[in-house]
């Protein structure tokens, strides 16, 4: 147990490190703000809104001021019983191309995205959250790099817009450190397992060919995988920024990572099981990647308990203080390298240093919820087919 353990450790470890070194060789050579020039194609933006009446308003003026201007904006009205169909309506009245499809009931995000996907008429195709705000150039910076790098779809890099609390502030932190820049570093050797539901562009014929499903609780990471798979070449945009709306209480931010992480082990699964061929790069790159970073909290927590239990390792000789000093520099290495090379979002000295044990009791929280969720439901099915 204790040689699984250590050998459990120094992937984690190697994994950090490379990602790491990676994402400083991707910062260093992205392009410099503005570098990207226009790049013609018709971008259609899907909106799909459940109950969004609080921020779907400037969701939209975000993207209706944007230069240059979407080819059309459509929201898919997933249902809501509050005032998102008619605030949608107004604030879309007198663009040309704008529209909001009702759905009678509510069907689920990727049925709202696929309705809208299916209705749209550019070339290229961008789905935004109704509560994220597209900055300006964001757009054309995707277009771009999508065009430039004959890519199928584009990652955005994600912001958090509401950081006025402490609660705001970490997850800024973690999503520029372990979602952002671990992104950037996964860009550069082809292996980045998540489109962001939030802010994604993608070819349309990419999209009509691979709907979303709802088989799993993360269709985003269900897609990116399934794209993988077909070798369709998934890149980042640094300069295409977009900032959502994160959980602002505890409660929604375990709910939250609970639904990510029950999702993310569907997907481990779903795709162990999958048959039929798979890219190399998916084989050797993606999968393994998007596995390690689903188990990584977990994993670590479990290795040293292990090592607490047994005392030392057996291969390396080291103690418990030991193997966690070493886990705790490689982490404040890794967040120190982001805030120095994205100066624009360096936290305060209390965010940086309490993020890393916040995020990680979370993803260890949220992990054990998850097992449960799944556990729970798996019984409930079996029940009712009983």
């Amino acid at each position: 147990m204790i040689v699984v353990a250590e050998l459990a450790l120094l992937f984690l470890w190697l994994r950090l490190a490379l990602f790491c070194a990676l994402g400083i060789f991707a910062w260093t050579r992205r392009p410099a703000q503005g570098e990207y020039v226009h790049a013609p194609g018709r971008v259609s933006v899907v909106i799909p809104a459940l109950d969004e009446e609080d921020t779907i308003e400037s969701t939209l003026s975000s993207l209706i001021c944007h230069q240059p201007a979407p080819w059309e904006i459509i929201v898919v009205n997933d249902g809501s019983t509050d005032r998102t169909r008619e605030i949608s309506r107004k604030r879309l009245e007198g663009m040309e191309r704008g529209q909001v499809i009702d759905l009678p009931s509510n069907r689920g995000k990727a049925e709202a995205l696929n309705v809208g996907i299916r209705a749209t008429s550019g070339s290229f195709v961008a789905t935004i959250d109704a509560d994220t705000l597209v900055e300006p150039g964001a757009l054309n910076a995707a277009l771009a790099a999508l065009v430039e790098r004959d890519a199928g779809a584009v990652a955005f890099y994600l912001d958090v817009g509401n950081r006025a609390t402490v609660l705001g502030q970490l997850q800024r932190q973690e999503y520029v450190a372990t979602m952002n820049f671990e992104r950037a570093g996964q860009d550069a050797i082809g292996a980045i397992s998540i489109l962001p539901g939030a802010a994604t562009l993608y070819r349309r014929d990419v999209l009509i060919a691979n709907p979303f499903s709802p088989r799993t609780r993360t269709e985003d990471a269900d897609l990116t995988l399934y794209l993988a798979r077909q070798d369709v070449r998934i890149v980042l945009a640094a300069d295409a920024v977009a900032s959502t709306v994160a959980p602002g209480t505890v409660a929604d931010l375990l709910a939250q990572r609970v639904r990510w992480t029950a999702g993310h082990l569907q997907c481990c699964a779903l795709h162990v099981l999958e048959r039929g061929g798979a890219s190399r790069r998916f084989r050797f790159a993606v999968f393994p990647n998007f596995v390690a970073s689903t188990l990584f909290a977990a994993a670590g927590l479990a290795a040293l308990i292990t090592v607490w239990v047994e005392g030392r390792t057996s291969i390396m000789g080291l103690d418990w203080l030991e193997v966690s000093a070493i886990s705790i520099v490689l982490t404040y290495s890794q967040r120190g390298c982001v805030s120095i090379l994205d100066s624009g979002r360096r936290p305060r000295l209390r965010f940086f240093l309490l993020e890393p044990f916040a995020s990680n009791l979370v993803g260890i929280s949220s992990f054990i919820g998850a097992l449960c969720s799944l556990l729970s439901e798996t019984v409930s099915i079996g029940l009712r087919r009983y």
